[in-house]
């Protein structure tokens, strides 16, 4: 009897050992353990603060900020997991040794679910290098980028707050620094205001600094990296007119026939002050006639004007206008005179054949001498124009001599020429 129940009792543990071992089977079938290994995982720094007071930074040496991490767990388990969700760290209370040079620090691991017995990592220590801890002060500026208000608006100014920031790291990381910027968004702004921005900092090459470089410097009284930016709409008018005038004596028997610019109006934006004082001056711009010297002058010249420095103070050119102003100076001799004639006053009948004549040019310039009673009485009817094209047999664009008749006791002072495109007329376009 009682060798029964040792019998039975052996079975029942048997059975139980088993059933776990089944169900350990079953398990492992239906969510096996096994490792997964991710390569390059980035190494942060941890309690920095144990080197900082001391007046040292710690510093990731470029090539072995990365570990490789090995980990066991269930297949379930490694679903769960990529390189982003393993936080590896670089913990400055746990140098190995002070006495070395570059410090060696332990990496530790942590992945969410999966026990420190089960992760691997490669190499366990890195080295660390330091640097002295400086700081340096800089100015903060402000940057719109590529982005624009609303039509009709120009950003005016740009106000940071704070307008400096003092930056602590390494110092020869803060002795590359060069600017500061603070990105701002102005992109469909009707109105002035506030934004907040993000700071992005350059070296002295122009480069952005990296996120890793970014992550060794303090911004001091600075939260998330961003600053206020106060943003000063200013609105944009149109059809400002240039005017210039001139100084000094041109050579003798020579005069000034006309100064004129090119572009004659601008588009520019101000405050609604300086608008209005612009529109009590009537809308103009003047070039001052010492930046226009004629002295000596015989011929027709040109200057190029910064009209960027000539602008009311809180006025600025509008978005993608030229700064540059043509000044264009006609000189010539004394008792003549300039008739600007429109190009539909040019006779062109004489064309060759299959072939159409377009004048391009809208107008030309005809220099006319004669006495200053007969010029007064000289009107632009009076001078007949036309050009000869019927030489000319292969299709293109031409600068054309103009055929000027003058009334008696009139002289023309110097040749006229207009720019003329030839086209294949349609008759000859039907005939190919």
């Amino acid at each position: 009897m009682k060798k029964n129940l040792m019998n039975k009792f052996t079975l029942k543990i048997l059975s139980l050992a088993v059933a776990i071992l089944v169900w350990l089977l079953v398990v492992n079938i239906e969510d096996p353990v096994r490792s997964e290994t991710y390569w390059d995982v980035p190494v942060t720094i941890v309690n920095e603060s144990y080197l900082t007071s001391n007046l040292q930074i710690p510093l990731l040496v470029d090539g072995s900020d990365t570990v490789t991490v090995r980990i066991r767990a269930t297949s379930n388990t490694l679903r769960s997991i990529n390189r982003d969700s393993i936080v590896a760290e670089a913990d400055m209370t746990q140098i190995i040794s002070m006495d070395t040079t570059p410090y060696m620090v332990p990496v530790r691991v942590i992945c969410p679910g999966v026990a420190d017995e089960d992760i691997t990592v490669t190499p366990a220590n890195i080295p660390i290098e330091t640097d002295e801890l400086t700081s340096q002060a800089m100015t903060i500026s402000a940057s719109v980028g590529g982005t624009t208000p609303e039509a009709g608006y120009e950003v005016g100014k740009l106000t940071v707050n704070p307008e400096k920031v003092t930056i602590s790291g390494p110092k020869d990381l803060i002795s590359k620094l060069d600017r500061v910027v603070a990105d701002v968004d102005v992109t469909g702004m009707s109105q002035s205001g506030n934004v907040s921005s993000s700071l992005h900092i350059y070296d002295k090459n122009g480069d952005e600094l990296t996120e890793t470089q970014m992550s060794y410097l303090n911004l001091q009284d600075i939260e998330n990296n961003k600053v206020d930016v106060s943003v000063e709409l200013w609105r944009v008018r149109s059809d400002i007119t240039i005017q210039a005038g001139y100084s000094g004596t041109p050579e003798d028997g020579y005069q000034v026939s006309s100064v004129t610019t090119v572009p004659n109006t601008i588009s520019i934006a101000g405050t609604d002050e300086a608008l209005q004082e612009l529109a009590e001056n009537g809308n103009t711009i003047t070039i001052p006639s010492s930046e226009i010297d004629v002295s000596g002058e015989n011929a027709d010249f040109e200057q190029t004007i910064d009209i960027e420095e000539l602008l009311p103070e809180d006025t600025m050119l509008a978005r993608d206008i030229s700064s540059s102003v043509i000044v264009s100076v006609a000189i010539i001799p004394y008792d003549s005179k300039e008739y600007v004639i429109p190009a539909t006053s040019i006779d062109r009948s004489k064309q060759p054949e299959n072939m159409t004549a377009v004048i391009t040019d809208d107008s030309v310039t005809v220099r006319i001498k004669g006495s200053e009673e007969d010029l007064e009485a000289l009107k632009e009817s009076d001078i007949k124009l036309s050009i000869d094209t019927s030489k000319y047999t292969t299709e293109g664009e031409y600068n054309v001599p103009v055929d000027v008749t003058l009334p008696d006791g009139y002289e023309l002072v110097e040749n006229v020429t207009v720019r003329v495109t030839l086209t294949p007329s349609a008759e000859r376009q039907t005939e190919e």
